[in-house]
């Protein structure tokens, strides 16, 4: 019987197949391969059970406008707020995020919501931005968010709800506008 060096001693402890310096593959190493066949099932099943349930509902309808500067969106959002009879309702500039707030805008109740016993419904546009690089410079990423509060018969305070497809595509004219006129102001 020979007695390994102190070499492949620890090249066996570490993986390795003595004399080759490459590490064993996992076919070699049945317990290795148990363990990655039962991570790999697992992912697929969660997966597959996080899949069929279809996308992940949210209470807000979030787009990216891009990177812009404040003139170029207040300049746009004048002329949207205009062409919608919208109000602007807060616009802040604080430690490197801007945010203009517009009123909240008061809706009919949707087939969907009926169902589940929504009683009240109403929606706000919000314009955000966050500051790219340093110093002064003028640039921030900006999103538009339509956020959705309902009240119910269970609970008769406004709170946040999932925003139906029809109410997205009721306000995506106004989403659409912006854009335009974000787009023609860059180019301006």
């Amino acid at each position: 019987m020979r007695i390994p060096t102190p070499k492949q001693s620890r090249d066996a402890a570490r993986g390795f197949a003595s004399g080759r310096g490459q590490p064993r593959p996992a076919v070699c190493r049945p317990r290795v391969a148990r363990v990655t066949l039962a991570l790999a099932l697992l992912g697929l099943v969660a997966g597959c059970v996080s899949g069929g349930a279809g996308p992940v509902s949210q209470n807000f309808w979030r787009e990216e406008l891009g990177r812009l500067n404040t003139a170029t969106i207040e300049d746009a959002l004048a002329k949207v707020v205009q062409k919608h009879s919208l109000i602007v309702e807060r616009d802040f500039n604080v430690g490197g995020e801007v945010r203009w707030e517009l009123a909240w805008i008061a809706r009919d109740v949707v087939a969907d919501e009926e169902v589940r016993g929504i009683t009240n419904a109403r929606n706000r546009i919000v314009i955000k931005g966050v500051e790219i690089g340093a110093g002064n410079i003028d640039n921030y990423r900006m999103t538009w968010e339509l956020a959705n509060e309902v009240t119910s018969q269970t609970n008769p305070n406004w709170h946040p709800d999932v925003v139906p497809a029809s109410v997205i595509e009721h306000f995506r004219p106004v989403y659409t506008d912006l854009r335009l006129e974000v787009r023609t102001g860059v180019r301006r």
